[in-house]
Formats: C-alpha cells, structure tokens, sequence
C-alpha cells in the first residue's frame, strides 16, 4: 500500500441517474487503487429523480451523502453545504477537489478556494471541474443564466483544470460563454462499459416499431416535440405502426402525461418511469429518439448505438461531435433533426426498412 497516497475529494450534487453519475462513481472506484485515495461526497437525490447509489454499492464506492447538498438553490442549504464541505476538507486534506455538476462545482470549488486563502505559504489544493453540459441556455431566464456565466467565469480564475466532454462544449466554455482560457481546459470523452449493450440481437418482428426517449422529464428534455411528431404520425393514419416508450421520470411527468391525453396520442405513449437494466430496455426498441434543447454528451445515444439501434436527435451539444458519417446504415437513421416532421420521415424510414 502507498505510505503517501494522492488523495482525491470528488464532489457531486446528486447521484441521480445520468452520465455524471456514472463518471463519478467509475472514477470514485477506479482512483481508489494504487497511489490514489478518493472520497465521493454527494446530497440527496429530488424527487421523480432516479436513484443511482446502487451503481455506487455494486462498484463498493461509500459515498459521504450531505443532506444539504442539492439542486435546488437555497441560501441556508447551500451555507450549511458550503460549511460541511470546509470540514470535509480539513478532515481529508485532499491535493485534489473534483467537482462535477453546476451546483456542486460552485460550492466544491468556492470551499477549496476558501481553504486555499488559509494556505499562504503551504501547498494549494488542485481544483477541477468537469462540465457534463452546461446551463448557459435553454435552462433559466436570461437573468438568470447571465448571473449563471458570471459565477462561472469568477470561479474559472481560481480552477486549475477544466474538464469538458465533447469538442463542441470546448468551444461553448473558450469561445461562445467565454468562461475559461483555452489552456486551462481539456476535452475528456466519456467512458462507459457497454459490454452489455454490444451484445445484443436486432429486436424481433413485433408488427409495430417501438421507439424510445431515455432521459429527464423535464423542460430541457423536450418532449414535447416527440409527441408532436406522434400526433402528425396520428393524423396521417401511422400512429398504430409505432409505439413510443418515455423512459425515465421528472418534474414533468404528470404534465406530459396530460399532453399526451390532450394531444390524443395516450395510446401510442407508454411511460415507464426509471429503469435499472437499461441493456433490456434497448433490446425491446427499434429506435432511440433524443429531442433535448441542450446537451453534454448524451448517454442513451451511446448506449444506442452500442446497441446498434438507430438513433433520431436534435443536433445540440455534444450530439454534433457523435461519428454520424462513420455509422452504418443499421445503426443510422436521422442525424440532428430540428422540428416534429424531421423525426416524422425518420421514424417513416425505419417503418418501411424494419416491418413485420
């Protein structure tokens, strides 16, 4: 065992069910060994989110769960998740605080630079945050979001390292938001295990096309745009063909469920809330659609694709840095469509190449 260990404190908002989360956690295991040693702190996960500490207990990662740490912004939480970060950090005495997620890497990062100020003469604490997407838009109301790219232009003065996912949101944080210099920033792809998507057979001939969306219920999401595509599918006599799985839960979850109603389209929409086997969740589709106004790098697109399911995305964020050109015609379907009909003659297409 090394006598002098690097020590690591990764810091989280919430291990709700996302790429974060999977980063996090793989990374809280795999710095655990050898020369390094990893704390993963995170808070609590909000409601209609799905839960993913059972990632955490099957790769034995104990995270230190602050129940005050969380999305939502509130003055006294995030005071007394600011403080408890101070003391985790006196405890610990990490040379390195990884912060991933917005709400995390401001107060991981304001707590590291707070314990640095103390440090006149001693060694500073490396700070580096990771950007799994960002806020910039499509979030928040302008004022919002400006008050949003000034936090994080102040605290990209104090950051060693950036880490962003895709090429695109590079140029989001040094070109477009201006928030870091491009020296302090590094392009990371993400990494997953998918031997267990790799694996799977073209799904059976059912008679209808089963499509899928896999992600958040909420605004940013936009689902709202598939169910448009599904009542124009409707109105053109189409929509027995198909059948659409929402996959996933959120703050939208009733409001869609009633769109759905309103629009006419209830029994070509199943919700089926948070799954954990997500390898049988592709097996039983035919396609993968993603609407999102705002993305990172979008897991179900890589598990998609891994699965050789053909994919249907708006072209937003890292969704423009996937390899389109190189997939084949099994795997490719519609690449970045921006409106209802595009995904309508898509989802057309693979009717007419994958029928009974």
């Amino acid at each position: 065992m090394n006598d002098n260990p690097i020590r690591i404190l990764r810091v989280i908002a919430r291990l709700n069910i996302g790429g974060p989360a999977i980063q996090a956690v793989t990374l809280g295991d795999l710095f655990s060994r050898g020369r390094f040693r990893t704390r993963l702190v995170c808070g609590q996960v909000g409601t209609h989110e799905g839960d993913m500490s059972y990632l955490a207990s099957a790769r034995q990662v104990d995270p230190v769960v602050l129940p005050t740490l969380g999305r939502e912004i509130s003055v006294l939480d995030d005071l007394n998740s600011f403080s408890g970060l101070r003391k985790m950090i006196s405890e610990f005495r990490p040379h390195i605080i990884h912060t991933h997620t917005a709400k995390a890497g401001t107060l991981g990062r304001l707590a590291g630079i707070s314990q640095n100020a103390q440090r006149i003469f001693g060694q500073k604490i490396k700070l580096v945050h990771t950007f799994h997407g960002h806020v910039f838009h499509s979030y928040f109301s302008p004022l919002k979001t400006y008050a949003f790219i000034k936090i994080e232009r102040f605290l990209a003065r104090f950051t060693d390292r950036i880490i962003v996912i895709s090429s695109s949101q590079e140029r989001d944080i040094c070109e477009t938001y201006k928030i870091a210099k491009s020296h302090q920033v590094q392009v990371v792809p993400l990494g997953f295990d998918l031997s267990g998507f790799e694996k799977l057979s073209p799904p059976a001939p059912r008679g209808v096309v089963s499509v899928g969306i896999i992600g958040r219920l909420a605004p940013v999401k936009n689902h709202r745009m598939l169910f448009e595509a599904v009542k124009s599918l409707k109105e053109q006599g189409a929509g027995d063909a198909f059948e659409f799985r929402v996959v996933g839960d959120g703050e939208l979850r009733e409001a869609l469920t009633r769109e759905a109603t309103d629009l006419g389209i209830e029994k070509n929409i199943v919700f089926t809330g948070w799954q954990k086997q997500m390898p049988e969740v592709y097996r039983k589709l035919d396609a993968v659609v993603l609407t999102s106004l705002n993305e990172g790098t979008p897991v179900s697109l890589i598990e998609a694709m891994a699965s050789a399911r053909p994919v249907i995305a708006t072209a937003v964020g890292g969704v423009r840095d996937r390899p389109w050109e190189r997939l084949t015609l099994r795997q490719r379907l519609s690449p970045a469509p921006r409106f209802p009909p595009s995904i309508l003659l898509g989802a057309v297409s693979l009717s007419n190449r994958s029928g009974p």
